[in-house]
């Protein structure tokens, strides 16, 4: 299997890492060899990344026609979504970790596979490393899911965390940003919108319908004081920021907002950057995961299973 990586920051030096450590591994569980072809990223000189062709123009990586796989780890929705359909309409398959791509521009790039009978896999965009949509798709599809809710968003976690242990929501945010657990600009992950795109992608994972992103209500996480921290403390409650998305008469409902919850519900005890998923279904009744939500190793892990479902797996769609 020969693959090309478009952009290798923290993700995409994971996935070169990963594919290092554990070749053998990997090589005989996918049941063939993994040659990567092309490294391509805007920056020039990039240290550690070994001996590989290296190109700034990813259309030179589409000319290549043994390339079969294309990872694309460069975030956003504009470039990326370019880079999707020319990766899709010269017939090869891509694997991202861009949920905020395929929760905005879901629609097009499914039908683009579709339409040029090539696989989309994106288990590293909604839980890190934590292997919930191959767990919904080919696990448990059959439980008749009517519900599924989460914490989806490693960074709010951590930052609740913090303020749980005494920290202001400005201290635990630049913790956060101090540990690699959230950027300069966090906006997506304090607001809910991160979650919101994970949510949106595991509710089409289930229903095979993607909802627009505009009609999803978000609150994050961003306007809860220590206050309201020690409230909740006192009383033995702490808030989670939660995705839940549910069908109820055919309709699709996808709501975030920081939701104060008590010992007993199973998302209590999921702190710092782990994410927590609970699905709900009328035959399978309640079923929960746990794991790493963000980082290069957890993430790369994710990617890895991917190019096995390119091999091996039906398209998801």
């Amino acid at each position: 299997m020969k693959i090309a990586i478009i952009g290798i920051g923290t993700i995409g030096k994971g996935v070169l890492e990963l594919l290092n450590k554990e070749k053998e591994n990997i090589e005989k569980r996918i049941g063939e060899s993994i040659e990567i072809s092309w490294i391509c990223d805007l920056k020039e000189n990039i240290n550690d990344i070994g001996d590989y062709n290296f190109t700034k123009d990813y259309k030179k990586i589409l000319k290549d026609d043994s390339v079969e796989t294309v990872i694309e780890l460069i975030g956003g929705n504009t470039v990326a979504f370019e880079i999707a359909k020319d990766t899709l309409k010269n017939k090869k398959n891509l694997i991202t970790a861009n949920k905020y791509l395929l929760a905005t521009k879901g629609k097009e790039v499914f039908k683009l596979a579709k339409e040029n009978k090539v696989k989309i896999f994106f288990e590293g965009a909604i839980a890190g490393g934590t292997p919930i949509a191959s767990s919904i798709y080919e696990g448990v599809f059959s439980g008749g899911i009517k519900q599924i809710r989460g914490i989806l968003n490693g960074t709010s976690n951590y930052i609740l965390s913090k303020m749980e242990e005494g920290y202001s929501y400005k201290d635990a945010l630049k913790t956060a940003q101090k540990e690699g657990y959230a950027e300069l600009d966090s906006t997506f992950d304090v607001k809910g919108i991160d979650t919101a795109h994970k949510i949106s992608l595991l509710s089409y994972l289930i229903w095979d319908e993607f909802i627009d992103f505009e009609k999803i209500s978000i609150k994050g996480i961003d306007f809860i004081t220590d206050k309201d921290i020690k409230i909740a403390k006192t009383s033995g409650k702490r808030y989670k920021l939660i995705g839940e998305a549910t069908k109820e008469d055919e309709a699709i409902k996808i709501v975030v907002k920081p939701v104060l919850i008590d010992k007993n519900d199973p998302l209590y005890n999921v702190n710092d950057a782990y994410n927590g998923i609970e699905s709900y279904g009328k035959h399978l009744e309640k079923t929960f995961f746990s794991g790493k939500g963000a980082g290069a190793l957890p993430t790369a892990t994710s990617i890895i299973g991917d190019l096995y479902k390119i091999k091996n797996s039906n398209a998801w769609y």
